[in-house]
């Protein structure tokens, strides 16, 4: 369908739960639109990955998939980046930045395509098998399958929502903003400034799967995100991204949610013990058939999926080879017995709320180590810390010349604006949310079910646990000689 005469572009829209539509631009003859990206192979890939891993075999209308909340970032970034946009020229005259749409378009395309990598048990697949074998994450394959497969397709689409863009997207731009940089300064202005949209704390990305998450698990007590209120107060100004005081409830309550969803869904106890289990065979399969390094075998990748692995695995139990049958055995058990291969014997939950906790937070490496240490090793525990930052030390930071905020921007940090005052408060902002927690984590320790460990839950009671979280191991060594095994 052509574009209009004024230059708008065609729009196509779909029905969301969470956003209740979401447009698309439509192909305008040879030039093609979002339709054709979304149509494409790799993203219809994502109707067949999980968005929670194995969550749904604990809230078992959590069955939504990552093609729905890419669909859904898309919308929320695009949103923002039109918001902004007009305050950016006024924050920083002179300063150059493409035209409106084109900017639109290259979050709407960020939002898109942010998760494009993901695999199978997606967070999983990368702990056990693609950053453990090969140092890369979801996001250097998202990289890869952008700017090796999708490209083409990118540089030539040339309308947003909004209309038309005469500047064509390079594809690079748009990795930049679904990897975090290594140093929070870096490229232009703009670039610093509007990145935070995607890799911020109050990203597109992470207010979708907030409310995408709380509606398909059904755990209402996470609490609502007003995404609405917290864009609107949303400004761009000297200090860079900036949220005006009017907008801190909806914030602070923002953070309250993602608190929740860590504590409720995220860390699950009976969720993480599937997601272990699943990944330990993952790996298996994965090295059994030498899969290799999944940037350098995108054909292969393409159809790895967590509806191919559901539909494939099970059959393996039928077969001759014994390596596939056991898993084959075991992967069934795990789907549709939902019996799991471990039992928890040990559980301490952590809240840190203060600067001085989260620096004295030992290396969760350490941590793992410590723990395995106090049980004795034909037990064969295994030990899991989850932990996860909830909001920088400093939210709010304040500077005082333009060339402190470009060398010292600090990519998760906001400015804080009292709008009827025009001043910044920095000390303020981060006063108002000493209720929010800086960091959260759980330490689990599991042992196989059957053993004498996983069959007396809670029969340890009497063992020194606590962790020494006040100060920091001085090296591996030291830990190892110091701490002993029960």
């Amino acid at each position: 369908m052509p574009s209009s005469s004024n230059g708008a572009a065609a729009l196509g829209v779909v029905r969301d739960v969470v956003h209740n539509y979401i447009p698309f631009t439509l192909p305008a003859g040879k030039i093609p639109g979002e339709k054709t990206l979304i149509d494409s192979p790799w993203i219809q890939r994502l109707r067949k990955i999980y968005q929670l891993q194995s969550t749904w075999l604990v809230y078992p209308c959590a069955v939504h998939t990552r093609f729905t909340h890419a669909l859904g970032t898309m919308h929320l970034a695009g949103q923002m980046a039109a918001k902004l946009y007009d305050d950016f020229p006024r924050a920083f005259p002179g300063e150059p930045i493409p035209e409106k749409n084109h900017v639109v378009e290259v979050f709407r395309l960020a939002g898109l395509l942010h998760d494009v990598g993901h695999g199978p048990f997606s967070h999983q697949l990368d702990e056990v098998y693609t950053h453990r074998y090969y140092n890369k994450t979801h996001e250097d394959i998202s990289r890869r399958i952008i700017e090796q497969e999708l490209a083409a397709l990118i540089s030539k689409i040339r309308h947003a929502p909004g209309g038309r863009f005469e500047t064509p997207i390079d594809p690079k731009t748009v990795t930049k903003f679904i990897k975090q940089p290594r140093k929070a300064s870096w490229g232009t202005v703009w670039e610093q400034v509007f990145s935070k949209i995607m890799l911020g704390v109050a990203s597109a990305d992470a207010m979708d799967f907030l409310l995408r998450d709380r509606w398909f698990t059904g755990a209402r007590e996470i609490g609502e995100v007003d995404t609405a209120r917290i864009i609107s107060d949303l400004r761009i100004t000297r200090q860079g991204l900036t949220l005006t005081k009017a907008g801190l409830p909806a914030f602070r309550a923002f953070l309250q949610a993602r608190f929740g969803a860590f504590r409720h869904i995220y860390f699950h106890e009976k969720k993480v013990l599937f997601d272990m289990a699943f990944g330990e065979l993952l790996e298996k399969i994965l090295k059994l058939d030498r899969f290799g390094d999944p940037t350098k075998h995108l054909a292969r990748y393409l159809h790895l999926t967590d509806f191919s692995l559901h539909v494939e695995v099970p059959k393996w139990a039928y077969g001759k080879a014994r390596a596939r049958r056991e898993i084959g055995r075991l992967w069934t058990k795990l789907l549709s017995d939902r019996v799991v291969p471990y039992a928890k014997v040990y559980e301490v939950e952590r809240v840190y709320k203060s600067p001085a906790e989260v620096s004295s937070t030992i290396d969760k490496g350490l941590v793992e180590k410590d723990l395995e240490l106090r049980f004795p090793r034909e037990a064969k525990v295994k030990p899991v810390v989850s932990r996860i930052d909830l909001r920088p030390t400093h939210t709010f930071l304040e500077y005082t010349t333009d060339e402190d905020f470009r060398q010292f921007d600090n990519l998760k940090s906001l400015s804080f604006l009292d709008a009827a005052t025009g001043s910044f408060s920095g000390e303020f902002g981060n006063a108002s949310l000493d209720d929010v927690p800086m960091r959260y984590e759980v330490l689990r320790v599991y042992a196989p079910s059957g053993t004498e460990f996983g069959a007396a839950r809670g029969a340890r009671d009497d063992v020194q646990m606590d962790l020494p979280l006040e100060g920091g191991y001085p090296d591996e060594a030291a830990t190892r000689t110091n701490l002993t095994s029960m």
